[in-house]
């Protein structure tokens, strides 16, 4: 029933017009509204359980439920077409989009009916705010359905050329609209499932801008900028060209700003967003603290974007030392009702958060002295549960190896320890070779002397030194790495791992 819920709730949450449709039984008691009803209200606990409610235990029971379902799911789809998109909620842009699209949809259905003359005159309605706000794919449509009009239908020739001239215009914006999202999709696609630098994309990015820059030197279309814009920043980003990044974003923000159409808010939040990576990078902390503001102000709280925000500021504080503060934006985000309906992508960035949270709560970074009730934190349980970051072997797998070593650390584990040497010495050599990865590589070979120097904290750090070196010469806002791999500095941790040690000997019976 995850698909029903998911209809409801978005039907719920943007107060749908209670319309009767002719012909429809809307009555309370007929199943469906009674299904409606006990999914809103967490009736059901299950599915089996709604089954149960509704037919028993009888033979036919699996057919009937599931006829149920999708008339419900029909109507939920059908609900849709009346969302009240006179809402504060909603922009002026979101409001046309909507009105358009469903507008656009009755002209098909009223063209195919009979109803010509009514199609026309809300296609040639629509089609102003469609060009007025920028939606050529709609625009296209309504002006290909008018041309064919007045020139098979009517034998308008005039109005015949005045629509196929825009069919022209809009097709030519669409086509490269669709060609700046492709070129976008085609680089961050590789970003998804993995955190890790991918300097190789960078010759195929720069082909891509050189295109892209002919093209909005020609069309100040919408869609065709932002995701030109997007392009261009994420090229910088692999060229690892901070100030190409912050030069390319600001650029966008100044574009987007001078528009005469009103720009969606998070067509700027993207922008800043980049500014705020780029600053935590770099550390310029005071700018970072300025673009995180931004970006937490800007998308409605409990969006996707929201979260995204809070994200990288919590990053920011890491990287600043103020874990307070990132502690309280690690509440902030998972107290919210929606923190637990984030997708895979999204909720296990926060689960390595929450991980380093409670590595910082252990070791007193952290005042929790005022917290009511705190909940318990296990590692292998948190290992257990990463299983899309698990496999980003040159990304943020290499967060999780680190964070396992530093709790077996804190914990006395010595032994166990020792246990992971082996694999994360192997794990150096197999994924930890390329320029990209080397602060990691060198982070990891400073781990590995925990082991060699018996744990005994002098002996570690004579024996580290070399790593540490190389390990500095490469700086944080040199290194060709994602912030989201070294959320918290690796040059912090060393020192928090060195904390954790003592001048004695800890010998143990595993092999070394």
């Amino acid at each position: 029933m995850d698909e029903l819920k998911s209809l409801i709730e978005l039907v719920s949450r943007n107060k749908v017009k209670q319309i009767e449709v002719v012909g429809n039984n809307f009555g309370e008691g007929s199943k469906w509204k009674k299904l409606y009803n006990g999914i809103i209200n967490d009736q059901f606990t299950s599915e089996l359980e709604a089954k149960d409610f509704f037919f028993g235990e009888g033979k036919n029971s699996d057919k009937y439920f599931n006829r149920l379902k999708r008339n419900l799911r029909d109507r939920l789809i059908n609900t849709i077409f009346f969302i009240d998109v006179n809402q504060p909620n909603f922009t002026d842009t979101q409001k046309a989009y909507y009105t358009c699209y469903k507008n656009s949809a009755a002209v098909k259905i009223l063209l195919g009916r009979g109803g010509r003359r009514h199609a026309v005159e809300l296609a040639e309605r629509t089609l102003r705010i469609a060009l007025s706000f920028e939606f050529p794919d709609i625009a296209l449509s309504l002006a290909k359905d008018l041309r064919t009009h007045y020139s098979n239908i009517v034998g308008d020739g005039k109005k015949a050329k005045y629509y196929n001239n825009i069919v022209k215009v809009q097709s030519s914006i669409y086509i490269s609209e669709l060609k700046a999202e492709e070129y976008y999709s085609n680089l961050i696609s590789n970003f998804v499932s993995s955190k890790a630098t991918k300097p190789e994309l960078a010759k195929l990015a720069s082909g891509y801008c050189i295109e892209l820059r002919e093209l909005i030197s020609k069309m100040n279309s919408f869609r065709l900028n932002f995701f030109s814009y997007l392009v261009f920043t994420l090229k910088s980003e692999l060229e690892n060209d901070y100030s190409g990044t912050l030069e390319a974003c600001e650029e966008a923000i100044l574009y987007f700003g001078k528009r005469n159409v009103p720009t969606p808010p998070m067509v700027f939040w993207n922008f800043w967003l980049k500014i705020l990576q780029c600053h935590i990078q770099l550390m310029n902390y005071e700018e970072a603290k300025v673009a995180s503001e931004k970006c937490i102000s800007l998308p409605p709280e409990g969006s996707s974007n929201w979260f995204g925000a809070l994200n990288y500021s919590l990053i920011l504080f890491f990287h600043s030392k103020n874990f307070n503060r990132a502690f309280e934006i690690y509440q902030q985000a998972t107290t919210n009702n929606k923190y637990k309906k984030l997708p895979p992508s999204y909720s296990e960035p926060w689960r390595i958060h929450e991980a380093f949270i409670f590595y910082f709560i252990r070791i007193g970074k952290i005042d929790v002295s005022k917290q009511k009730k705190l909940k318990t934190f296990r590692i292998n349980k948190f290992l257990n549960e990463m299983p899309t970051y698990s496999k980003d072997k040159y990304g943020i797998n290499i967060t999780i190896l680190i964070l396992h070593v530093l709790f077996l650390l804190l914990d006395g584990r010595y032994g166990e320890i020792i246990d992971r040497m082996e694999s994360l010495n192997t794990y150096t050599h197999r994924y930890l070779r390329k320029d990209h990865t080397f602060r990691s590589n060198c982070f990891i070979k400073m781990l590995l002397q925990l082991p060699a120097a018996s744990f005994h904290k002098e002996a570690v750090i004579r024996k580290a030194k070399k790593y540490k070196d190389k390990l500095e010469s490469v700086p944080l806002e040199e290194a060709n790495q994602s912030i989201e791999i070294e959320i918290v500095p690796y040059e912090m941790l060393w020192e928090f791992v060195l904390d954790s040690l003592d001048n004695k000997f800890h010998h143990t019976n595993k092999k070394r």
